[in-house]
């Protein structure tokens, strides 16, 4: 179990926060897990927190604190999802 906490936003509704809590873990999971984590839930996921941050800026930042506190970063696993050709992304 991760000793830190993950970038929040206050005026996420409680299934947003969900939704970010989901992909943080897939996320966690694509570099942590032996067998990787589910490409296309990380995919769905990635377009979600999109549509919850609409704003490239807050993308990127959320991405950028996400990174410092866990060492993975939300995009890149976002776009090896996008690219497997497996059910799962692993990464390194």
């Amino acid at each position: 179990m991760n000793n830190y906490s993950y970038p929040i936003f206050e005026d996420w509704s409680k299934e947003e926060l969900m939704i970010m809590m989901q992909l943080y873990n897939s996320v966690e999971e694509a570099y942590e897990n032996p067998n990787g984590s589910n490409a296309q839930k990380i995919i769905d996921l990635y377009s979600q927190f999109q549509s919850i941050n609409p704003s490239k800026m807050e993308q990127k930042q959320i991405d950028r604190d996400f990174q410092s506190i866990s060492g993975y970063s939300l995009f890149k696993t976002y776009k090896a999802a996008q690219s497997v050709k497996r059910t799962n992304i692993k990464m390194d």
